[in-house]
């Protein structure tokens, strides 16, 4: 492009020379020209400065937000850090339960993530067992001190051990062996 115009300034000059017979008039018109060319020049460099300072602020800010970004998922995570109470070190979520001992039915609070298989009782020191997948099979309630798996039962009450028992699901608890005895 640049070359294009140096080429069109030739031309307009050498045009001038070969139209022109008064040299005083082709120095009056070449200066002319000149003086018009820099003023262009200079217009073009006013804006390309003008340009240049709009793309620093706009670089300035975009750092700002880029900033601001940077301390919102910060925060973000720290939140989710407190309320989901995520163990990054291990990547696993890990979550406060309460736990009824089927050995010695004490009751205690403890953190477990979904890829610990099992806990200690802090009572009786038994392992218990966490099967994150079985709690949803067939015959299977999750009162596992008071529900034997194969036997049916349609409880649709509260099983002895206080836990609620609609599992419509086998069940040996007292409560319902006394119903039974009744007859």
């Amino acid at each position: 492009m640049n070359s294009n115009i140096n080429d069109e300034y030739r031309k307009m000059l050498n045009d001038m020379d070969d139209n022109m017979s008064n040299p005083e008039d082709i120095e009056y018109a070449k200066e002319k020209m000149y003086e018009l060319s820099m003023m262009f020049i200079d217009e073009l460099q006013n804006l390309a400065d003008k340009y240049d300072d709009r793309i620093n602020a706009i670089l300035q800010k975009q750092q700002k937000i880029d900033t601001k970004m940077k301390e919102v998922e910060k925060s973000i995570k720290e939140i989710q850090q407190d309320v989901y109470d995520l163990d990054e070190t291990e990547g696993n979520e890990v979550f406060d339960f309460e736990i009824a001992c089927p050995y010695c039915n004490h009751v205690f609070e403890t953190e477990v993530g979904e890829d610990k298989k099992e806990v200690k009782c802090p009572e009786c020191e038994n392992l218990i067992e966490l099967d994150w997948d079985g709690l949803e099979e067939d015959g299977y309630c999750g009162c596992s001190h008071c529900h034997d798996y194969d036997d049916e039962c349609d409880c649709d009450d509260n099983c002895e051990c206080g836990t609620d028992c609609d599992c419509g699901n086998d069940c040996d608890c007292n409560k319902h062996n006394d119903e039974d005895d009744d007859m």
